[in-house]
């Protein structure tokens, strides 16, 4: 049986390969199946197989030098929109307040429901001029309106619209961030907050762990 001999060195094998294997293959399968020798018939599929393969991988590789990834552009709290019961929108501007208090709900969360009251009655102490409330989630306004008219808190709950929970780095619920100016979170409570002992927001930011 007949190999074709081939020189092997840098991309040129490539050629060699396309130029002699066609010709050579098929003479050798003919002149073994006159032989009728099932071993080197064996011997001469195996042999083919395998350049065929080392072909395909030499051809197939895709060049990374030039594969360059996407930038991702970084998360900023100018690009939250929230959105109001009466389906009015707004931002959120961190500079114009001493601290942005973001509190992140769910209707299905029964934790969530159980520091509402809570909330409610510390909100008069905790928010003025300097410091803004907003109670965001992110199910859809249909939702928020059905739970609103049968819980009856009396809180102005937000829908977030703009961005995603994971935006703000948030994974359970509910969650409380406080934001400075610098629009730095400065202090990040995952679970129910005990808000009847919470005195001011510094206060809170100084219970930070």
């Amino acid at each position: 049986m007949i190999f074709p001999k081939f020189r092997f060195g840098g991309i040129g094998i490539i050629a060699r390969f396309n130029e002699y294997i066609p010709i050579l293959m098929f003479r050798n399968l003919a002149n073994l199946l006159s032989q009728k020798n099932l071993l080197q018939i064996l011997l001469w599929g195996t042999f083919n197989l395998g350049i065929g393969f080392l072909i395909v991988g030499c051809q197939s590789k895709a060049p990374t030098e030039n594969v360059t990834e996407a930038e991702v552009t970084p998360f900023s709290m100018s690009d939250a929109r929230f959105q109001r019961i009466d389906g009015s929108e707004f931002g959120v501007a961190p500079e114009q307040k001493t601290y942005t208090v973001l509190h992140f709900w769910a209707t299905w969360c029964k934790p969530c429901l159980a520091e509402f009251p809570v909330l409610k009655a510390a909100l008069p102490r905790l928010q003025s001029d300097s410091v803004a409330f907003f109670l965001a989630t992110e199910e859809d306004l249909d939702q928020i309106r059905a739970f609103e008219e049968k819980r009856n808190f009396g809180l102005e709950f937000l829908h977030l619209k703009e961005a995603t929970l994971a935006d703000f780095e948030v994974h359970a619920l509910p969650t409380t961030l406080v934001i400075d100016r610098q629009g730095k979170v400065v202090y990040r409570h995952m679970g129910q907050l005990n808000w009847q002992d919470v005195t001011s927001i510094e206060d809170l930011i100084s219970q930070k762990p």
